[in-house]
């Protein structure tokens, strides 16, 4: 079965909010998710790629969850509403903290008093943040959250179609990695390794992911990005509306703004997979031919 058939009945349309309109919203998740993120760091044992921090998409409460941690347990991001969730490992809600009008800070200390409670210690678990380079923010200084549910709403639908897309073509890739969401950057990607027996630092390979807007784009964007980079001034065209970027990193791009010109969810899906596997084709072979 194509991509194009997998995701046609898992889309949500896109298009009520205008993507280069979801900065303010995406900074607001995107230090939202630092909390799921510090739980991750502080209660996992540290792995090489740093996914301990990361986290998945799940469908059932539409939000943004981290592994399991001691005592059974997971933390997410709801983004529609920037809500914290504290859920059972099999994704049973047990509590929830609204951090619109409250701070980073507070929502460090409710999950700490959380877990103390539903792990039944005396000793509150120290839970610490990540220390990643963040965007300059009032959140970062001790401001309050501000859940604007129409941007968010809208940010959240980016984010369920994408963890749909990449699981689909993470399931047709041999050696693909598990689709996450990475709390520095906030991107939901896969990685094809191209060369699974090649030490690490010898592989191709090709990210596969969104980016819900950063210093590169205003707006959401799809992205597939083969490492090494190749010549950039020997770059093939590509299909569905899809461009290179060229400028400090090498990928195929396809735009919110692009996406969302085609006004209905199959066209938008049939334009989406033509990019997807057209960049993905043309890495491939770029990498071929760097060899």
């Amino acid at each position: 079965m194509s991509l194009h058939d997998l995701l046609i009945g898992n889309w949500t349309k896109l298009g009520e909010v205008a993507p280069d309109s979801l900065s303010g919203a995406r900074l607001q998740a995107h230090f939202a998710v630092q909390v799921v993120a510090a739980a991750g760091k502080s209660l996992l044992r540290a792995r090489d790629d740093d996914s301990q921090t990361a986290t998945g998409w799940l469908d059932r409460v539409q939000a943004l969850v981290g592994d399991e941690i001691p005592g059974g347990l997971r933390v997410g991001l709801r983004i529609r509403d920037l809500r914290l969730l504290l859920l059972t490992k099999d994704g049973g809600d047990l509590a929830s903290f609204a951090l619109d009008g409250r701070t980073l800070d507070d929502g460090i200390k409710w999950l700490t008093s959380q877990l103390a409670d539903e792990t039944g210690t005396k000793d509150r678990p120290a839970i610490v943040r990540p220390d990643y380079e963040m965007p300059e923010h009032e959140l970062a200084k001790g401001g309050k959250f501000e859940a604007e549910a129409e941007r968010l709403g809208a940010l959240s639908r980016w984010y369920a179609n994408a963890d749909r897309a990449l699981q689909f073509v993470a399931a047709k890739e041999r050696d693909a990695l598990q689709v996450r969401c990475w709390p520095h950057h906030f991107d939901m990607a896969t990685l094809l390794n191209l060369d699974p027996y090649e030490p690490a630092e010898d592989a191709r390979t090709i990210g596969v992911g969104m980016s819900p807007g950063d210093g590169s784009y205003k707006q959401p964007y799809y992205y597939v990005t083969p490492w090494p980079y190749p010549d950039a001034d020997d770059l093939p065209g590509l299909p569905g509306g899809g461009t290179w970027h060229r400028q400090g990193w090498t990928g195929a791009i396809l735009t919110g703004a692009k996406l969302m010109s085609a006004t209905t969810a199959e066209r938008q899906v049939e334009m989406l997979t033509e990019f997807l596997e057209g960049a993905i084709a043309a890495c491939k072979e770029l990498h071929f031919k760097s060899r």
